[in-house]
């Protein structure tokens, strides 16, 4: 066995009530090579009142220029708990898939090499957008990340960075993991798609909702300049190693 799963976990983030997810989650959690469990995920429409005001605030520049509904609230604190989880298990690192996550054909390959590379990576998202391309390198740093949580490799230490970097949140968590320069944990990724979003084949997204045409004129003229304004931000804070002191003196600055 290798060494390195003996010292990873994996978690499958499930909403209960969604048989087919679930069962689909099950399979996930058979297939990995590492002890795996399934995280009930938390439920936008129990989601209360009293957790909106616990959890959601205005807090970091560029302002998130959109409200976020229940779905995407629940789907944060759902994040937070498999990090919380990463950090409980005692591990040295975790996979952790959303329900609809479908690993391609070279997933354990690609796993188990990431797993032995010694560069010093903290959070390697497993995206499923982009083709490979020629003469990429296996494993690339991304100034501004995917908009992307259906799979991510991460270590205890940036775990634990981010979970306390969002005990308050104003945006949706894949735009809370692009500000790098808040969190002090960078994003790599690999080269090729390791994992498809599955979501088509369960009824498709549990985070997005219909807008009517007005909105959605709205949000495409605005959601331009917040993408400007964000890779400005990023490409100023992109400089620099992570560590767990710097992520500390970044959050308390």
């Amino acid at each position: 066995m290798a060494h390195w799963t003996q010292t990873t976990r994996a978690f499958v983030i499930s909403l209960p009530r969604l048989t087919d997810r679930r069962a689909h989650a099950a399979r996930l959690a058979e297939s990995l090579p590492v002890p795996t469990a399934i995280l009930d995920a938390v439920d936008g429409r129990t989601l209360t009142a009293r957790q909106r005001a616990r959890h959601v605030a205005e807090l970091h520049r560029p302002r998130y220029p959109f409200g976020l509904n229940e779905a995407e609230i629940a789907c944060f604190l759902s994040h937070r708990a498999a990090w919380r989880a990463v950090v409980e298990s005692g591990a040295c690192r975790a996979i952790i898939l959303e329900d609809d996550a479908v690993p391609a054909a070279t997933f354990a390959a690609d796993l188990m090499r990431l797993m032995e590379d010694e560069t010093g990576w903290s959070f390697v998202q497993l995206h499923s957008h982009n083709p490979p391309q020629h003469g990429a390198p296996f494993l690339g740093r991304r100034i501004l990340p995917q908009l992307e949580m259906v799979g991510q490799v991460v270590t205890a230490e940036a775990a634990l960075a981010l979970l306390r970097a969002s005990d308050r949140f104003d945006r949706p968590v894949d735009s809370f993991i692009q500000m790098t320069w808040k969190t002090g944990v960078p994003i790599h990724h690999l080269g090729r798609p390791v994992v498809v979003n599955g979501g088509g084949f369960f009824g498709g997204s549990t985070i997005s909702r219909r807008l009517g045409g007005v909105e959605k004129v709205r949000r495409s003229l605005i959601r331009p300049i917040y993408r400007a304004q964000l890779a400005l931000m990023a490409a100023r804070g992109a400089f620099g190693a992570w560590s767990p002191t710097r992520a500390t003196a970044m959050r308390q600055a």
